[in-house]
């Protein structure tokens, strides 16, 4: 190579490296631009009002003040949701009587696709569906995400992905009232 194709060979590396490392930093700060703060345990979990698609009811969360609560966010599309549900109301049933209420905000656009969704896995607690905003408020970006609210409205613990048996009894225990 000679001295004039290796410094132009070394100004377009130079180049292309400059526009690849802006390319970069303004997905980086696309991607984090508008992006929520997670909640986290001991911060108050945001209060919202949603309407429950089975009954109509609307659930404001400040109206919980005083019980436990355990605030979950899924999607009919999303598997892990699909597999702690029936864990939810089997729990759901025990710890109604010990003063935790279990609600469901859903991400899906339908309301039909949901109310399916709670007939097949015959779901009995508040299911709701959310147009996004109270999944910004508690910085939701990834599902399944759960929320366990104490009785004075104060986070205990966030779980993102998937909760087992044994482990959802003993974070329910700690938002028991």
């Amino acid at each position: 190579m000679t001295s004039t194709r290796k410094r132009r060979f070394y100004v377009r590396v130079t180049v292309l490296a400059v526009l690849a490392g802006m390319v970069l930093t303004a997905g980086w700060q696309l991607l984090h631009e508008g992006r929520s703060k997670k909640v986290e345990p001991g911060e108050g979990a945001p209060d919202f009002m949603l309407t429950d698609i089975r009954t109509g009811e609307e659930f404001r969360l400040s109206d919980m003040q005083g019980k436990g609560v355990l605030v979950n966010f899924w999607a009919t599309y999303c598997e892990p949701c699909k597999q702690e549900m029936p864990l939810f109301e089997e729990a759901s049933n025990t710890y109604e009587n010990q003063n935790v209420i279990f609600a469901a905000i859903s991400e899906d656009e339908s309301t039909l696709v949901i109310d399916r969704f709670r007939e097949k896995y015959k779901l009995s607690f508040p299911i709701m569906q959310d147009n996004g905003q109270v999944m910004e408020a508690y910085g939701v970006d990834a599902l399944p995400a759960t929320f366990f609210v104490r009785a004075d409205g104060t986070v205990s613990r966030t779980i993102y992905g998937p909760l087992q048996t044994d482990r959802l009894e003993d974070y329910l225990d700690e938002i028991v009232p």
